[in-house]
């Protein structure tokens, strides 16, 4: 099959890389696995599979950005923060048997309807079990993490490669690589069907994290989604993103002069309007009162002062029955939870200064 691209979801990669896994414990000695995380807390929670897989003789790679994790028997490259490799999820098998790879590119995409950021990630994915196109993914990750290799592991890559590139495809090759479309649209639609019905069991507690008055996340709902346990007083890792507070100026007025039932409608509608300014990959949360949240996945600093300049404009563009009202937006940059909203806070602080119905961004 040609090494095309596709989007799938973050539960499908892992559906895949852990069929490459087993594929690999069950071969054994000979196997070569060779994996990519994008951080090392995210190899931290694989590595006891990892450990795994080496105890059972195949030649296990681990490369992730961040910490060394030490694992008995699993060799580890640590990457650069911002090496291009550390965007990927991707795993590797070159083996006498069989040869595969499955690789994501990050999307920096979330999809708000997932039960949890984790699961709401998408990824633009390529599955191959064709020997070019693998005996390619061997070269590309040889030439890129060869130089931060110990000579030995180099050496191992290098040779499983070479094997991979001399030995004829396997007839469970040629099947799987005639298969792998299908295989991939029946993991994505078992996913759709869990969530479905996941969906369903939990409708309840969806409902209670739902805000009646704008349908958006209320502010349970968002630290639910974020996959937060609100016993635990640490902090949680999460994909960075970009964080945005709204709130509305002197929007007790509007209720002290036009009464509580249009204030209603005209939060109800600049929850709307703040919807519609976002991104489709944007998460929003009615955080509380007249206060919203907005979190935006890979928003360049364009992106971002973008989306706050339209949520200054569509808000103030609301209007029931004569009452409208104006809106301050601060802005920052971050990647754990609880939110350090010191810096969003000051800057909402500065665009209300400014006498309010404008947006500021923390350097």
């Amino acid at each position: 099959m040609s090494d095309d691209s596709y989007p799938i979801s973050k539960p499908t990669l892992s559906t895949l890389s852990r069929a490459i896994e087993q594929y690999a414990m069950n071969i054994g000695d000979g196997a070569v696995v060779l994996s990519t995380f994008q951080r090392s807390s995210y190899y931290a929670k694989s590595a006891h599979r990892y450990g795994a897989l080496a105890t059972a003789g195949v030649t296990t790679v681990a490369a992730y950005a961040g910490t060394e994790q030490r694992t008995p028997g699993v060799r580890s490259v640590v990457l650069a923060d911002h090496d291009p490799l550390a965007l990927e999820w991707a795993t590797l098998l070159l083996s006498p048997s069989l040869s595969v790879f499955v690789g994501g590119t990050d999307l920096v995409a979330l999809d708000e309807s997932s039960l949890s950021v984790e699961s709401g990630r998408r990824f633009l994915a390529r599955l191959t079990f064709d020997h070019a196109a693998v005996v390619r993914h061997g070269e590309r990750y040889l030439d890129q993490l060869g130089p931060s290799m110990d000579p030995g592991t180099a050496a191992l890559l290098a040779d499983a490669v070479e094997q991979c590139r001399n030995r004829q495809p396997s007839d469970n090759e040629i099947a799987l690589s005639a298969a792998t479309s299908v295989l991939v649209e029946r993991l994505e639609k078992q996913q759709r069907t869990i969530a479905v019905t996941r969906d369903a069991l939990l409708a309840e507690t969806e409902r209670a994290d739902i805000d009646p008055l704008t349908g958006l996340l209320n502010r349970s709902g968002l630290e639910r989604w974020l996959g937060v346990d609100p016993t635990d007083p640490g902090t949680t890792e999460l994909p960075p993103f970009a964080l945005i507070i709204v709130d509305l100026d002197d929007f007790k007025a509007v209720n002290d002069r036009f009464g509580h039932p249009c204030g209603d409608e005209l939060l109800a509608n600049v929850g709307i309007a703040v919807r519609s300014s976002v991104r489709p990959g944007d998460v929003v949360c009615r955080w509380g009162g007249d206060e919203f949240v907005v979190l935006c996945p890979g928003a360049s600093d364009d992106d971002l002062a973008s989306i706050g300049d339209r949520l200054v404009d569509a808000i103030a563009a609301v209007d029931v029955d004569g009452a409208s009202v104006t809106a301050s937006v601060g802005c920052q940059r971050t990647s754990r939870h609880p939110f350090p909203i010191d810096a969003a806070d000051d800057a909402l602080y500065r665009a209300k200064a400014a006498g309010g119905s404008t947006r500021v961004t923390t350097a």
